[in-house]
């Protein structure tokens, strides 16, 4: 019998073909047999995960995550789209906080921080959601957001100007490291309102920089 889904590993993720054609509640089947059997294989992973060659509803979706988180103890960081590549650049950032884990320390926090809410930690974050206008986030370390940015963001809040921050659509109007501040403006052309891109924030020569997350900006940096 023909698989209908298919699991294929790449640097830091998981993409998972599944077929077009069979009703969802096979994929749902199969999915739950895949990641049940693979459980000790993965063991307790953070990964991205990739969903591609079936068109799935925001409930489908979740219904798929739910079944991976259920039957592995993996933790999904985020879904990227088709556009792999370009979305598996930000991962790297991931990396990079990990990395620096031993300096800072490291928390996770799963959901996202609404309006009038604070998030403030003495280590690094990452958040697996977004951060909601009007709500605020500070760490001591470094922030990596798994969804878009909106709030006011303080990265580095105990002076440390060699934290950065990181974003999958960063739309902030305000943002901090360290004691370095930079308004986002559609004036000076960083408070972009076109097609989300993945950025990394942090301070070059004094300045705040704000770049797109490419290969060649995440290997010209030392975190």
């Amino acid at each position: 019998m023909k698989s209908t889904v298919t699991l294929k590993s790449f640097k830091n993720g998981i993409n998972i073909k599944l077929d077009p054609e069979v009703p969802f509640e096979t994929i749902y089947k199969e999915l739950i047999e895949k990641f049940s059997s693979s459980a000790k294989f993965f063991g307790k992973a953070k990964l991205v995960i990739s969903f591609q060659g079936r068109e799935l509803s925001e409930e489908e979706e979740e219904f798929l995550i739910d079944c991976i988180h259920d039957n592995s103890d993996i933790t999904v960081l985020c879904v990227i789209g088709e556009d792999e590549k370009q979305e598996v650049k930000y991962i790297k950032a991931v990396n990079s906080f990990a990395q620096n884990s031993n300096d800072h320390g490291g928390q996770f926090y799963k959901g996202s921080v609404k309006a009038g809410e604070t998030l403030e930690t003495d280590s690094s974050l990452i958040i697996l959601g977004d951060v909601n206008p009007g709500a605020t986030v500070a760490a001591s370390g470094n922030i990596i957001i798994l969804g878009s940015l909106y709030g006011n963001i303080q990265a580095g809040c105990f002076g440390d100007d060699k934290s950065f921050i990181a974003a999958l659509d960063l739309k902030c109007e305000r943002i901090m490291i360290g004691e370095h501040k930079k308004e986002l403006t559609q004036k000076n052309g960083l408070f972009l309102k076109n097609k989300a891109v993945p950025k990394i924030v942090y301070v070059e020569n004094g300045d705040i920089a704000i770049k797109a997350i490419t290969t060649d900006t995440l290997n010209s940096l030392s975190f």
